[in-house]
């Protein structure tokens, strides 16, 4: 019985699925349904007709004549039977079937005596509603007017396989628009990012080529060299890791994990960096904040935020924090930097996305940092939350759900 259930349950959520593709519930009239439901009346000689679709619990009504009720409860619905039907279930009089005498329909307006309703069944055999028929004195349907309701009813479907195909065909278009726009960007970017390095290295080996060039000159031209090479270095390294990330996100290794550990850690990784630039950085931890994740990934965007932190604060302090939060786990990076606008906020997670400020000081990078930062989250269930204003610090988060405390060994 319990596995029957279980079946049945399965089936309808997936034909609630099915009706939800459509996206088609409560939207507004469409002459092309409107003209069915005429049709339909017409060929089956009755006064009311409705498009007829079945929600979790309600029937919903795209278009209708006869009537000017918009939808209905569910367990009242002899659509919600009719949908079922292999062909067009009838009933002949609602008052002697047992199923409808008691439908607020039958026994009170508009007093519905005579129904029919083809299914409306999707192109993988999913019901999701009915296109019927009413009327308040019983009757019968003929061979003719039962085939032509069933056609109709396949018209309907059609009518919603078509919409959902140009919905298809325009995202693929946004989606294919914003894939040229990133790959512009790309182009862009690295062509300036990649330019300025090489060609500094470039001129500094000719420079060295000369014999007669002073040893302390030598030695500093080794050094710009040396300096260059590491930004082309962490120029492809950033490249690598955000293909990498985004590629294998559904692979991450995910264990239980004290993202206080990983905020200790990686503060005591970067605070060589940070000194250097005059910088104070600390971990903000009071006690072990347990998730699922990869550490290896969440270190790696952890990093990508305290080096963002160390480039956009040219004085003051980072605080690397991790907490439990309605139910999440959070891993912080708070800074006394320039911060962010909220017209940068959405534009810096995005693929080469800069703000202002970072091309206005010509920060040097490709702007991946935060879109490796939301892949790992993502690839983690999670998100990336930001804190700013201009000039009042910043403060991004990693949220991922929480799964702790886990018990002591």
């Amino acid at each position: 019985m319990a596995a029957t259930q279980y079946a049945g349950a399965m089936l309808e959520e997936e034909r609630l699925a099915a009706l939800r593709e459509y996206e088609i519930l409560d939207t507004r009239a469409e002459r092309d349904f409107d003209d069915i439901v005429v049709l339909a009346a017409q060929v089956c000689d009755k006064p009311i007709a409705l498009i007829s679709l079945i929600d979790a619990d309600r029937q919903w009504f795209k278009a209708r004549v006869g009537t000017d009720v918009c939808e209905g409860p569910r367990d009242t619905s002899m659509c919600a039977y009719a949908m079922h039907d292999q062909g067009v279930m009838q009933v002949p009089d609602a008052r002697l079937d047992p199923r409808f005498a008691d439908c607020p329909t039958v026994s009170g307006d508009p007093f519905i005596r005579f129904y029919a309703g083809a299914p409306l069944l999707t192109p993988h055999g999913k019901p999701i509603g009915t296109l019927c028929v009413a009327a308040p004195e019983p009757g019968v349907l003929t061979a003719a007017q039962r085939s032509g309701l069933l056609a109709l009813a396949r018209h309907v479907v059609t009518q919603l396989e078509l919409r959902k195909y140009a919905r298809d065909v325009h995202a693929l278009h946004q989606r294919l628009n914003s894939a040229e726009r990133i790959k512009d960007e790309f182009i862009a970017r690295v062509n300036h990012e990649f330019r300025t390095p090489l060609t500094a290295i470039n001129g500094y080996l000719e420079m060295l080529g000369d014999p007669e060039l002073p040893s302390e000159s030598r030695d500093g031209f080794l050094r710009r060299v040396q300096r260059n090479s590491d930004r082309l270095l962490a120029l492809v390294n950033d490249m690598l890791l955000a293909a990498q990330v985004s590629a294998d996100s559904s692979q991450f290794d995910r264990v239980p994990t004290d993202l206080a550990v990983l905020a200790r850690t990686a503060v005591d990784a970067n605070r060589p960096l940070a000194e250097a630039k005059g910088l104070t950085i600390a971990a903000d931890t009071s006690g072990p904040v347990f998730a699922d994740v990869d550490p290896s990934r969440m270190a790696q965007a952890l990093e990508r935020l305290i080096l963002n932190a160390v480039k956009f604060t040219p004085a003051g302090s980072i605080t690397v924090r991790a907490e439990a939060r309605d139910g999440h786990a959070m891993l912080l990076v708070c800074d006394t930097g320039v911060g962010i606008g909220a017209e940068d906020r959405a534009r810096v997670m995005a693929p080469f996305g800069r703000s202002a400020d970072a091309e206005r000081q010509e920060v040097q990078g490709l702007g991946l940092g935060l879109s490796i930062v939301k892949a790992i989250a993502e690839g983690h269930d999670g998100e990336v939350t930001i804190e700013s204003e201009p000039g009042d610090g910043t403060t991004v988060g990693i949220a991922v759900p929480s799964t702790g405390p886990y018990p002591q060994p």
